[in-house]
């Protein structure tokens, strides 16, 4: 009796990294860069507190003090941040989180469209699980719109864990 096997490879994918602080988190696209707060260091600013960067090119701090745009990367690049608002807005209505993030809820503006940034912007304000956000799409001067769609494409994997 003769038998054959059959022998496959099996690829698997790498896990998922997620990142983010606070309960709030996205997975980040491999060859993505973050930035997340070293435990014990104080900030000046306590609200809105930042809780995602996920920028896709290497970055360093910029010279201005500016929240949003507090991140300097090349003009091919685009970068996500996710703000919380811990005490302010408490008692306003904010809309709910999209069910995705696309150009008609997240739409670019030209610059001067986020303080202290260069390249186009774009900004939405919404509620999850009880909590307040801003999402915040930075696009370099020279960034491809496949790219920002790979950005805003990272802002759906967003989960929030509520408080």
């Amino acid at each position: 009796m003769l038998v054959t096997v059959l022998a496959s490879s099996v690829t698997t994918a790498a896990p998922e990294r997620r990142i983010g602080s606070g309960g709030v988190s996205v997975v980040l696209p491999a060859g993505w860069h973050t930035w997340r707060p070293l435990p014990g260091l104080s900030s000046s600013v306590t609200d809105p507190v930042t809780r995602v960067v996920a920028i896709s090119a290497p970055f360093r701090f910029a010279e201005r003090g500016c929240q949003v745009a507090a991140y300097a990367f090349p003009s091919s690049a685009v970068a996500v941040v996710v703000l919380e608002w811990i005490r302010l807005g408490r008692s306003d209505h904010w809309a709910p989180r999209p069910e995705r993030f696309t150009t008609k809820s997240l739409p670019l503006h030209p610059p001067p469209a986020i303080e202290c940034f260069a390249g186009s912007g774009g900004s939405i304000q919404f509620a999850q699980r009880g909590r307040h956000f801003g999402a915040y799409l930075l696009a370099g001067r020279r960034a491809q719109q496949s790219l920002v769609a790979r950005a805003r494409s990272v802002l759906d994997t967003l989960q929030v864990v509520a408080h």
